[in-house]
């Protein structure tokens, strides 16, 4: 027997369904990413901060060639891994507006394929309650054919 059209809606929502539920994954993946470049990147300068502090103090109180040099390099290695952390924050932003973008057609492809089952349906049943009527139209005329 042919399988009704609704039914056959079922396996492309069923796939539609997945694809959304994979887009959903991969958006709270990304925005997670976001959100950890966020805090390694204040932890740095938090951290940037401090040591700039302590280099300040240090230098009040009277320090060598080396150690000055040697703070400054360190200050200069915690800049470089700001800057580093900024560009990978640029780029996990960017990946998250990409992940979005098709988060956004994943989702709207499920709620087309949703209103097309939904319609599918509703068509079946107006055509199984036209035959129903017609049924009982029938049925009618036969009753009434047999009393005359």
């Amino acid at each position: 027997m042919k399988k009704k059209r609704s039914q056959r809606l079922n396996v492309v929502l069923d796939l539609a369904r997945r694809k959304r539920e994979m887009a959903d994954r991969y958006m709270a993946e990304s925005r997670q990413r976001v959100v950890q470049g966020e805090q390694q990147k204040k932890q740095l300068e938090i951290y940037l901060q401090e040591y700039q502090e302590q280099f300040t103090r240090a230098g009040q109180s009277g320090l060598t060639a080396v150690a000055m040099q040697t703070h400054r390099f360190f200050i200069a290695k915690i800049q470089d891994a700001l800057l580093k952390q900024e560009e990978t924050l640029k780029q996990a932003r960017y990946q998250l507006e990409m992940v979005t973008e098709h988060w956004r057609q994943a989702y709207r492809h499920f709620q087309a394929i949703e209103k097309l089952q939904v319609k599918a349906l509703a068509a079946e049943q107006q055509l199984q309650d036209k035959r129903l009527q017609s049924e009982i139209d029938e049925r009618s005329q036969l009753q009434r054919a047999r009393g005359i």
